[in-house]
């Protein structure tokens, strides 16, 4: 057990100062003076959400939904977007989607999208069913590998990136995630824009 938490220490630590040193290849001297770390409180019951410490542009990227329409990132420029990739048979995506399914309907009027990405392999005739059962309201898609290419691999799943409504990527989480960790840095995020 104690090298299991130290490989996921040693991974997490190692992801962080990937994503904190990635940086847009068009970036000035101003963007790289940005600092996004937070001093928001955290809730016990979830994983923690760690803060970008350098601006690293999210990636672009064109996804068809479920429902068939289209979905491209770059379309809520000016939003914040929340994207979490999941699967159907992960226990821990089971857990945070009532949150995730609540904090979408509390915040969506406000510009905060959700994209849920499935990496479920058997696509369609697991998905529909699951969404339907656990009554996922915010869009969801499954990935052809395109998304998991530009955010990808995880550590693990669920595993959630937030990106703020400039485009940047400001959070970053491997694990469920709860609507108390989420709800002060969604405000945070709001009161930026």
């Amino acid at each position: 057990m104690k090298k299991y938490l130290f490989a996921k220490a040693f991974f997490c630590s190692l992801f962080i100062f990937i994503l904190a040193s990635c940086s847009s290849k068009n970036s000035d001297s101003r963007q790289s003076s940005i600092q996004f770390e937070d001093n928001l409180p955290h809730d016990a019951h979830s994983s923690r959400l760690i803060a970008a410490t350098n601006p690293a542009e999210a990636k672009d990227f064109t996804t068809k939904l479920l429902n068939g329409k289209e979905f491209k990132l770059s379309d809520y420029s000016g939003e914040i977007v929340i994207l979490n990739i999941w699967a159907t048979w992960c226990q821990p995506c089971v857990e945070e989607m009532p949150d995730l399914t609540e904090i979408y309907q509390a915040y969506k009027d406000q510009g905060v999208m959700i994209l849920g990405v499935s990496i479920d392999e058997q696509g369609r005739s697991v998905v529909e069913p699951f969404v339907e059962k656990y009554n996922v309201t915010y869009p969801i898609t499954i990935d052809d590998g395109t998304i998991i290419e530009k955010y990808g691999p995880t550590m693990g799943i669920p595993t959630t990136y937030i990106i703020g409504p400039k485009g940047y990527l400001r959070y970053f989480v491997t694990g469920a995630l709860t609507k108390r960790e989420l709800k002060p840095r969604l405000e945070k995020l709001l009161n930026e824009s």
